[in-house]
């Protein structure tokens, strides 16, 4: 579409907001709370921004603004995994500070309780003085609690520790100078308290006020006739920290309004997902069944909303998902007739399998039991809980005939020193080979030790892996001397790989499990192949070739020429099966 240049205007921008977001996931969710409010604001701007101006292109270039669509691009969706991201860790954070909080409340509140206890002693006045240090000392060692609570918490430790020193008679028994310090101390304190209006990060905000707040308690008192006029100024000044502090979590209100908009919109979804055919097959009821629990971690990745809200949007959002796993239920009630059917097929298989398991004719039944194997795989169980049951049967019978047939090829390692014999002496000529100059004599050589080795036959089983992995290492080991391209160099090795597999006892397992190795990575290089042309897509109406379309164009290229080479690789495997399967000489 013509209007996707505006991706290049704005790319820059986003994927620096989205590196900084990155970033800021790497710290604690809570202190970087405004910070990321922020970038999301600014990344909305830009993509506002940019959405007007392709909007705008669009009907320059004769388009209907009704008619105008532009999706998320790469980067938007990257920012918005990484925000549902955020999301998950703000809420963790926020629950475990609200535990620690908790306990932390209940540690404060016994303190409180034991000064004030500890201000009707009258007795020995320095002993209830050391008392009182180790319980300011314990106060300060004991976590935060709940912004809800904490002014309230505070101001009962400020007046029992206010109590004490006045029930005590503290002001008697200290000197005047000391008094005269304490007053410029809490005056420079205060000074503190409103330098705290500067900070920008609430989080250490509300940190430096119960710091300076422990400070101010730990001073001590001053002359009675200057204490009422500061604490006017003190409580000015905290009242003002306060009221910023509340205007923070005011924003903390829209922000939960928003995210009672973002589970409206979950909802909707959730509800679309109900309207579908009543012919829809068990793959669609499967996929629509993953959307729905998408959403349903979607909602928990969702913010908080206001208490008023959050009973009413989940009870609606329960609903419908339990609307729709009660269809999805009577739907899968009714596979049982295609269960039954599937059963009948089954068990016709199984009694053919169980009538041939004591068979000794090990070519003909062998073919025959992996047809009926195949024959097995094309009614898969779609989800029948009868099937392991039935399938326990179905290879016990395989497995019965399978394990007589190797138990009897076995006896006939008898025979098959002769053959040792001969691979030994081919291994000889292997190790004593010293390639020359000539690399086509030296393939050739190379070639036609491996041939006899291959030809001369079975040998005893408990002799199979040292010789074969003595000649097949040998033989890696001169590919890798001899002068050849990358290429060439490699496809030997497989080839040789390969060789060693069907040497193998387990021959055809080891085959078919690297075709479909190989056919994975096929499906992958092809995967990529297909991103990169679409990327190239949305620059065909550029003028002439800029770096990221030649960039992209180089890497198709580099795609094309590996899926070359795994295309010849699974052919070669491919080869190899069919070769034993014709034999016979597997399971």
């Amino acid at each position: 579409m013509p209007y996707f240049w505006c991706f290049q205007d704005f790319l820059e921008m986003k994927t620096e907001l989205i590196a900084k977001l990155e970033e800021l996931l790497t710290k604690d969710a809570g202190e970087v709370a405004a910070d990321v409010r922020a970038l999301q604001r600014e990344y909305q701007k830009q993509w506002s921004a940019e959405f007007e101006k392709a909007r705008q292109t669009f009907i320059d270039e004769g388009g209907k603004a009704k008619e105008f669509e532009y999706p998320k691009q790469a980067e938007d969706e990257r920012f918005d995994r990484l925000m549902e991201q955020y999301a998950k860790q703000k809420k963790e954070s926020d629950q475990k500070e609200a535990a620690e909080q908790a306990k932390n409340l209940i540690i404060r509140e016994e303190i409180i309780a034991k000064i004030k206890d500890l201000s009707q002693l009258s007795e020995n006045v320095g002993a209830a003085i050391k008392k009182l240090q180790e319980l300011q000392t314990q106060w300060k060692e004991t976590g935060s609690v709940s912004p809800h609570k904490y002014k309230d918490v505070q101001a009962e430790y400020s007046k029992a520790i206010e109590s004490f020193f006045y029930n005590l008679n503290i002001y008697r028994e200290l000197q005047e100078h000391d008094l005269k310090k304490n007053y410029e101390l809490k005056k420079a304190m205060v000074e503190k308290f409103r330098s705290i209006q500067q900070v920008e990060n609430i989080k250490e905000a509300e940190r430096l006020v119960k710091v300076y707040r422990n400070d101010w308690e730990d001073i001590g008192p001053v002359p009675n006739d200057k204490w009422e006029s500061l604490k006017a100024e003190y409580r000015s000044v905290m009242d003002e920290t306060y009221a910023k502090i509340k205007g923070y979590y005011n924003a903390v209100e829209e922000e939960r309004e928003t995210n009672a908009k973002l589970k409206k919109e979950i909802i909707a979804k959730a509800q679309a997902l109900l309207a579908f055919e009543k012919e829809a097959t068990a793959a669609q009821w499967n996929d629509r069944t993953e959307t729905i629990l998408t959403l349903q971690t979607e909602w928990k990745s969702t913010g908080r909303v206001s208490e008023k809200d959050n009973e009413k949007l989940w009870s609606e959002f329960r609903a419908v998902c339990d609307e729709f796993f009660n269809n999805k239920k009577l739907f899968f009630e009714g596979l049982n007739e295609k269960f039954a059917a599937n059963r009948k097929i089954k068990q016709n298989l199984i009694q053919k399998a169980e009538a041939l398991q004591n068979s000794a004719d090990w070519q003909k039944t062998g073919l025959t039991l992996i047809k009926l194997q195949e024959e097995w795989k094309k009614n898969p169980s779609g989800g029948d809980k009868e099937e392991p049951k039935l399938f326990q049967r179905f290879r016990k019978a395989c497995n019965t005939f399978f394990d007589a047939k190797k138990a009897y090829y076995e006896n006939l390692e008898v025979g098959y020193e002769g053959n040792l014999a001969a691979k030994e002496a081919v291994l000889e000529r292997l190790n004593t080979f010293v390639p020359g100059e000539d690399m086509n004599s030296n393939r050739d050589t190379l070639k036609q030790l491996a041939s006899e080795f291959s030809a001369a036959g079975m040998v005893p089983m408990k002799d199979k892996k040292r010789v074969n992995d003595a000649f097949y290492n040998k033989l890696d080991e001169l590919y890798e001397q001899m002068n050849l391209n990358r290429s060439e160099k490699l496809m030997m090795q497989f080839k040789s790989k390969i060789e060693r597999f069907v040497a193998s006892d387990n021959a055809y397992d080891l085959l078919r499990k690297e075709a479909e190795f190989l056919k994975k990575q096929m499906d992958e290089i092809n995967g990529r192949i297909r991103t990169y042309d679409n990327n190239l897509g949305f620059f065909k109406s550029a003028k002439g070739k800029n770096d990221f379309m030649k960039e992209i164009e180089e890497k198709i290229e580099a795609e094309k020429s590996k899926l070359k080479d795994f295309e010849a690789k699974r052919k070669l495997v491919i080869e190899e099966q069919t070769k034993l399967r014709e034999a016979n000489t597997v399971k």
